[in-house]
């Protein structure tokens, strides 16, 4: 056989080869084929002017958003056919909503469960990148000037200007992580710290601490502790409550899991407290409501938070921040998809249905107490006068002293 002979059947052979895996190579399954005609987004088109919203929010508000991040998820066209910014966007709303498994997303929208990892990461940053500056924006002076002409309206808590609290979110265990996340109740976390306005949106969020972090530790290693402990946010300057009285701080209000400091205000502790202490802790009580009703809400709509999170670590950061912001987005425009809020009729607390909703989730837990029950003097000054300040004339209310005498707190 000549050389000739020899690289025309090499030739032959290669050629045969590349054609064998063109007839293999299928860029897409058949079952994706379907995806535009079966795929779940389609529901999209019969759904979202059912009142229940199969994506937690009115076709308005889910039209708004997907103009906002069409530009920013958008694929060009080329070999494979790019997945549409309105699936990117049902996909993503869709695992916060429910909280589905990625594969069983990928399922449901005839997309490959690779994909569906990479879409919600870059549509979650998304709309970070297009609400974040209008619906949590840095909290400046005028901010905490408004939320508290609101506390002072609502809920008859003058010179408050947030109310308290951190949850852990609930992770798998992160990988080469050590004990890093493994907090004290024997599961892995990260912790969500926030301050909450009057109307049961965000102000601040701080994001991430690790769970394993001790009982006291959490609030002074976050963003948020450390804002207040150095009496850095930009609060107004003291003024008095009334015409006659003391100059006293703005404050944020905590629980009993919280430090008293002159910026934040704890109930006063014991089982025989005086009526006076009885009826400040009513009425921090009642204000600090607020912020239990903000995350109550965002995890009532947004149901990943009801048990653990199958992400990583940053992921979930960016899954937190995006039920935050878009948390903050609907309430502001009045979207609460038939969940209901706590309110107050007479000084009686008629509970939201988002409690029965999210009281049995296992996803978001209570943060333990921070730091001991310590106090300078000044703080504990401050809190005293706003206790007399609510059992005196200019700052009771009609029906707070039956309410307490009743048992109430």
């Amino acid at each position: 056989m000549d050389r000739t002979t020899i690289i025309k059947i090499l030739i032959v052979q290669r050629l045969r080869r590349r054609l064998k895996r063109k007839q293999r190579s299928v860029y897409i399954r058949p079952i994706f084929l379907k995806r535009d005609n079966d795929g779940e987004q389609q529901l999209v088109m019969d759904l979202r002017d059912d009142p229940y919203y199969h994506f937690r929010m009115s076709k308005e508000n889910f039209d708004t958003i997907l103009d906002l991040v069409t530009p920013m998820i958008t694929h060009p066209h080329n070999h494979i056919r790019p997945i549409s910014p309105l699936q990117r966007l049902a996909i993503t709303l869709r695992y916060l909503a429910t909280g589905n498994s990625q594969i069983s997303l990928a399922m449901s929208f005839r997309v490959s469960p690779s994909s569906v990892c990479g879409i919600i990461r870059e549509t979650l940053e998304a709309i970070n990148r297009a609400l974040k500056s209008d619906y949590l924006p840095t909290p400046t002076t005028s901010t905490w000037i408004n939320n508290e002409n609101q506390f002072r309206s609502k809920w008859n808590f003058p010179h408050a200007c947030g109310s308290l609290d951190g949850k852990h979110i609930r992770i798998k265990c992160p990988s080469a992580s050590g004990s890093l996340y493994y907090n004290y109740k024997t599961y892995f976390s990260i912790v969500l710290m926030a301050l909450s306005d009057a109307d049961f949106k965000f102000t601040a969020v701080d994001i991430g601490s690790y769970g394993s972090e001790s009982d006291g530790g959490i609030l002074s290693k976050s963003l948020i502790g450390q804002k207040i402990s150095d009496d850095t946010f930009s609060l107004p300057s003291p003024q008095p409550l009334s015409s006659t009285g003391t100059p006293l701080p703005y404050v944020f209000l905590g629980d009993d899991a919280f430090p008293q400091r002159h910026n934040l205000l704890k109930p006063y502790k014991g089982n025989f407290l005086q009526k006076t202490d009885r009826v400040f802790n009513y009425r921090l009580s009642r204000a600090r409501m607020t912020v239990e009703n903000s995350f109550g809400i965002m995890a009532a709509r947004w149901r990943i938070f009801h048990s653990v999170i199958e992400a990583d670590v940053d992921l979930v950061k960016q899954i937190t921040l995006s039920a935050v912001i878009l948390h903050n987005y609907l309430m502001n425009k009045k979207d609460f998809n038939n969940i209901t809020p706590d309110r107050f009729e007479d000084g009686r607390v008629q509970h939201g249905n988002w409690r029965d909703t999210v009281q049995n989730d296992n996803g978001m837990i209570q943060i333990p107490r921070q730091g001991t029950n310590n106090y300078t003097q000044y703080s504990a000054q401050v809190r005293n006068h706003f206790r007399d300040y609510f059992n005196s004339e200019d700052g009771r209310l009609s029906w707070q002293d039956h309410h307490v005498d009743a048992g109430g707190r």
